[in-house]
């Protein structure tokens, strides 16, 4: 499986964001490291390690349950490419210029699944601080990808970075699901400053469409003083949404494609009493949102700033409260280097695109989603990747292509009356190409279907050497 979709490398990086911007507001000031040096020991886990081993490259362990019980601040804990089972918490915490890191040997090489369901079911959930979780695959049938801050605990100061999250199928209940998310809790006290920088998230979408009108989430802001930068989102519901205690977020250099909502700004429901005010929105790029492009809504201050977006073919492009203007936007179409709104897209900008020196300069955000430098005055491009001029794209995420190729499918109701959908969902391992009854599909996804009779769905994994593996579920319609 190809995809245009480069991985990135944010290594040492320091994350000082002070706005700085012509326009008149409240200067920003946030301090941040994306990926800052180890001064401690490094750890691996390999799908082939033992808990009882040492912990080396040649010797790993078997869990990141078990990586996480030994780790202290300034640790790495390195996973090998491989599948492993999701559903994990990191608990331990780093300190400040001293995190614990959580990274793939090789980016979206090692791919966590969660197998757990419902409410509050997260693939990854951290409840220490100064925590990196870096260049993994995330998907799985939890209702949530990453979340920064989990299980209510005050987590701090962690960030999600240059991860793959994609392909989760949300709970419709009134807390639906989100790819990657701040943290939330009861009352949210004491989260802040927590990170989502350069991640790709696609294809997060409600069961069965949630007719209760619950929408997932792709990147979920719920807590202050958080950056989202330099992300892709791809059909995600509500593409970059805040809510719940969030405020003084600075939300730059995003591109949103697809989805209800491209990026709403916002605070409102548990813990209350929370404004969201003095953020900023700028320099993203929202277009084909069913809905709205850029939103703000609920409870919010009038230091809020929307400044140099590009919006197109949106239902609404903009639509802001308070008396709230959008300044500098334009409306146009991006010329993205290959539109295709999938992971297999080229989200870099033509030579003639529109969004081309158009934005302003965030002081701080060094780079965009490719690594490429991005300037700390004047002008720069508009999105997350920055003109094809400026880098050579390489490839994507990959499935691993050695070792047996293995392929198993789900659905999320196997018995349904006539009339009724189901949710297949489907994944393969050690695959390059999969077909679903005989048709070509994604090596791993999720459809709805609403078959008339009862139907047996196979899914197919062929490997590069043309051996095969296959699954099946059947749906009953009675």
């Amino acid at each position: 499986m190809h995809f245009n979709i480069r991985p990135r490398s944010y290594s040492h990086i320091i994350f000082t964001v002070a706005a700085t911007l012509a326009c008149a507001y409240s200067p920003l000031a946030l301090t941040r490291a994306e990926a800052q040096s180890s001064t401690g020991n490094t750890y691996y886990v390999g799908t082939n390690g033992n808990d009882l081993n040492s912990g080396s490259e040649t010797s790993p362990f078997a869990t990141i349950k078990h990586a996480d019980s030994v780790v202290s601040p300034g640790d790495t804990v390195i996973l090998l490419d491989g599948t492993y089972k999701g559903d994990v918490t990191l608990s331990k915490s780093g300190i400040s210029g001293n995190p614990i890191t959580y990274k793939a040997q090789h980016q979206w090489k090692a791919q966590l699944v969660g197998t757990g369901t419902g409410d509050g079911s997260r693939v990854i959930g951290v409840t220490g601080s100064y925590i990196i979780i870096q260049d993994f695959d995330v998907t799985g049938s939890d209702a949530n990808g990453i979340i920064l801050a989990s299980a209510g605990r005050s987590a701090s100061f962690n960030q999600a970075i240059s991860n793959y999250v994609h392909d989760m199928v949300t709970p419709c209940d009134s807390n639906s699901g989100t790819a990657i998310s701040t943290g939330g809790g009861s009352d949210y006290s004491g989260i802040s400053h927590n990170d989502i920088i350069g991640n790709l998230v696609v294809n997060i979408t409600p069961f069965n469409g949630c007719p209760g009108g619950h929408a997932a989430s792709g990147i979920y802001g719920q807590t202050p003083n958080a950056v989202i930068a330099n992300n892709i989102v791809i059909n995600a519901g509500t593409d970059i949404q805040t809510w719940h205690a969030a405020t003084n977020m600075t939300i730059f250099g995003n591109t949103t494609i697809g989805g209800v909502v491209g990026v709403t700004l916002g605070a409102g429901d548990s813990p209350g009493g929370i404004t969201n005010d003095n953020s900023i929105v700028q320099n993203n790029i929202s277009i084909n949102a069913s809905g709205v492009g850029l939103q703000e809504h609920g409870t919010t201050g009038t230091h809020n700033r929307f400044v140099d977006n590009l919006v197109f073919n949106n239902h609404t492009n903009v639509q802001l409260i308070n008396g709230d203007v959008a300044t500098g936007t334009v409306t146009a179409d991006p010329k993205f280097v290959n539109n295709t709104g999938t992971a297999a897209g080229d989200y870099q900008l033509q030579s003639n695109s529109p969004a081309i020196g158009a934005g302003l300069a965030l002081a701080g955000i060094t780079t965009d989603y490719d690594g490429i430098s991005r300037p700390q005055t004047g002008t720069t491009d508009i999105g997350a990747a920055l003109s094809a001029g400026a880098s050579t794209p390489s490839t994507g995420p990959s499935t691993p292509s050695t070792g047996p190729v293995a392929a198993g499918i789900s659905a999320s109701a196997k018995s349904i009356t006539r009339g009724q959908s189901s949710v297949l969902t489907w994944n393969t391992i050690n695959a390059v190409k999969a077909t679903l009854n005989g048709t070509a599909v994604a090596l791993r996804g999720s459809i709805t279907v609403k078959p008339t009779a009862t139907t047996t769905y196979k899914i197919v994994g062929t490997g590069s050497t043309g051996a095969t593996d296959w699954g099946s579920v059947t749906v009953t319609v009675h």
